[in-house]
């Protein structure tokens, strides 16, 4: 009886687990995506001899945290719950992708290689929304019940090393060149480039 209930229980905490990964990988592509974006607007500042916009920087921090949040309500709430919880994580993700064309829309400069360059990362962010979308459960239950999807075929480390390429082209813009280094999106957190002694970034 006792080694049924630990299988039981062990199994349980297994599916548990399994239920809320999802909110985990959409916490990592966020973590390297809005950084992201917020660099091209600072790269896009720095081209044109002008302060970051500030506004557009925060609206894009402030969407990426409401996703985070919304996904982590859509994990735990009843099955009654879910459907209005989901049409606000669907509105929030509307949102963040909509700030990725508003980066876009802002980010005109007069150097052909640093257009190609903001054009180039611009693109390959917006390739998280569908990463994004890819590990959200349906809605048509509370993810924390299961029917839970594949993993999509999204690597962050992938994604952080070609953002940081393309970042580190030369343009031929001695202010471009000299801030994009400053601008690399690391794989690791603080804590585990810290303990590796930068080995790991």
């Amino acid at each position: 009886m006792k080694k049924a209930l630990s299988v039981a229980l062990c199994l349980a905490m297994f599916c548990a687990a399994c239920s809320t990964a999802w909110v985990s990988a959409l916490d990592s592509i966020l973590a390297a995506a809005a950084p992201a974006l917020v660099n091209i607007l600072q790269i896009v500042a720095v081209a044109n001899g002008q302060p970051v916009n500030g506004n557009l920087a925060a609206k894009i921090n402030a969407d990426a945290t409401a996703i985070k949040t919304l996904a982590a309500d859509f994990a735990t709430v009843s099955a009654g719950s879910a459907p209005g919880v989901c049409q606000q994580l669907r509105a929030a993700v509307s949102a963040y992708q909509a700030d990725q064309q508003l980066v876009l829309d802002v980010a005109q400069v007069t150097d052909l290689n640093t257009q190609t360059k903001i054009t180039l990362l611009v693109g390959l962010v917006a390739g998280t929304v569908n990463a994004i979308t890819a590990v959200i459960p349906s809605c048509q239950i509370a993810a924390g019940t299961g029917n839970m999807i594949a993993p999509p075929p999204y690597s962050v480390s992938t994604f952080t090393a070609a953002y940081n390429r393309i970042l580190l082209l030369p343009t031929g813009n001695s202010s471009v060149d000299a801030v994009t280094p400053k601008l690399k999106l690391r794989r690791h957190s603080k804590f585990v480039q810290a303990v590796t002694f930068g080995r790991l970034q």
